[in-house]
């Protein structure tokens, strides 16, 4: 498969799996067109053509003209410039490696990655949180989002890359949404008399359990065992980062008791003990893998002859 159809078909398995339905996503696509159309010269030098087809500003290919051939993903959650390096001495070593699969997003897919973050709004409105109060919310979180991440050095494992040609992709809320939906369906929709049966339920899954073997489990951090869920919710799962501290406080008010999160930082644990929704930390590397491993098997349902050389904390897991 080329690395384009690939990609592309990547965008689509995430689009399909999106908060706002793909009726909502295309409608989004369709208003970038839109305004491609009313710029002037000037603004088009600097706009960002992707953005009318593909609607994940964090997910796109950082090198690569997209015709190259791909059998063998070297896939992993962080691709920096070590797992380059470190791609490149495995293709001395004698493995066939044709491209990088990157989830977390390097280079420009990490200049923009506010721009993915308004998902959230839609996705808190499907627990009914109204969109006004989490739009407002958001915006500030979403600056300070774009200002710390405007001082990094963003191009290093892009341009290790192009120095030593090996094709490279992110791949961010794409795989985000599909562990969101998948978690949705298998633990949200059903029914548990405390949070520890719920622990019980995502060690199931074999991702979790292989995490949790080595040490890093999912954790409840607001609440008990014994505590009683009430409504739950994966809403730290997809949209960029994680989102405001006042989500809590406006999840709390629409009835979500327990909310399934990658990763929890203090301010929002504080939050959570003031307005009692119960907080379970599901493992961050663990449910990226679960995310990845899901498209992959999308994937190769396309491709029967991809192959992975796991790296950067990926573990391939397959399911019918």
């Amino acid at each position: 498969m080329k690395l384009k159809k690939l990609f592309d078909s990547a965008v689509q398995h995430g689009i399909d799996a999106d908060p706002r339905t793909r009726k909502g996503v295309e409608k989004l696509l369709k208003k970038q067109k839109e305004r491609m159309k009313k710029l002037d010269e000037k603004e088009k030098e600097y706009f960002d053509e992707e953005r009318t087809w593909n609607p994940y500003a964090d997910t796109r290919i950082i090198n690569g003209s997209g015709e190259e051939d791909v059998k063998t993903l070297m896939v992993g959650i962080d691709g920096e410039t070590q797992e380059v390096l470190l791609a490149d001495r495995l293709r001395e070593k004698g493995h066939k490696i044709d491209c990088m699969f990157i989830h977390h997003p390097e280079g420009r897919a990490l200049a923009d990655l506010d721009k993915v973050m308004p998902l959230q709004v839609d996705l808190l409105g499907l627990h009914g949180v109204p969109v006004n109060h989490s739009e407002a919310q958001i915006r500030p979180r979403m600056d300070k989002i774009w200002r710390a991440i405007h001082a990094d050095n963003l191009f290093r494992t892009e341009r290790a890359a192009e120095l030593l040609g090996i094709p490279a992709f992110t791949c961010h809320t794409v795989t985000d949404n599909l562990v969101w939906r998948y978690m949705e369906k298998h633990i949200c929709a059903k029914q548990y008399d405390d949070l520890g049966e719920i622990l019980n339920a995502i060690l199931e899954m074999p991702e979790y359990k292989y995490y949790a073997k080595k040490g890093n489990p999912p954790i409840i951090v607001n609440g008990s065992k014994s505590s009683r869920p009430g409504k739950i919710a994966a809403t730290e799962f997809t949209g960029g980062t994680n989102g405001p501290e006042e989500f809590l406080e406006s999840q709390s008010r629409a009835g979500i008791g327990t909310i399934l999160s990658m990763h929890v930082t203090e301010k929002t644990l504080e939050e959570a003990k003031k307005h009692n929704v119960n907080m379970i930390q599901c493992s961050h590397m663990a449910s990226d893998a679960i995310g990845i491993n899901l498209l992959l098997d999308l994937l190769t349902k396309e491709e029967k002859n991809l192959q992975t050389v796991d790296a950067s904390g990926f573990v391939r897991v397959k399911r019918k």
